[in-house]
């Protein structure tokens, strides 16, 4: 399974019980996280941490850390590619990334394929938002720190 989180929230995938590599329902595994203008400076990474669920015990597979600058624009090769923001938009498609480790004593086992993308909050009125290409550019304008917000 796979505990997903940003900011502070997690979600969990359900546990594919006898099998090394589950494979999931869309509607099981698409998770919403509200982004918010006014938190892009603590904004961090999309953090996912895969784990193989025993009868008794859980064992660590490895993780993998998505910085927002990652999140649109590259394909699996690294290189550039055309950017689509919509989380349903053709164009945006799953990437996979190796698994790694950040514990001394542990070996990463395998990759998995992530699909980011935005989506429109409930109930708002597409006249009145803005496009998801400027989202974006804001997010990552209001993360890269400045001279001016620089202690001194």
């Amino acid at each position: 399974f796979v505990v997903v989180s940003l900011l502070n929230k997690k979600f969990t995938t359900p546990v594919s019980k006898r099998t090394a590599n589950p494979v999931y329902l869309v509607q099981d595994t698409t998770f919403d996280f509200a982004l918010y203008l006014s938190l892009a400076d603590r904004l961090g990474v999309v953090e996912l941490v895969v784990w193989d669920k025993q009868t008794l015990t859980k064992e660590y597979l490895g993780e993998v850390s998505i910085p927002l600058e990652d999140w649109f624009g590259k394909d699996e090769d690294g290189e550039e590619k055309e950017r689509t923001y919509a989380f349903d938009q053709p164009g945006n498609v799953a990437f996979t990334l190796n698994l790694i480790s950040t514990r001394t004593n542990g070996q990463p086992t395998g990759s998995i394929q992530v699909k980011l993308g935005f989506a429109p909050a409930p109930d708002t009125d597409p006249q009145n938002t803005m496009p998801f290409e400027d989202v974006y550019a804001e997010l990552l304008r209001r993360t890269r720190p400045s001279l001016i917000s620089a202690p001194p």
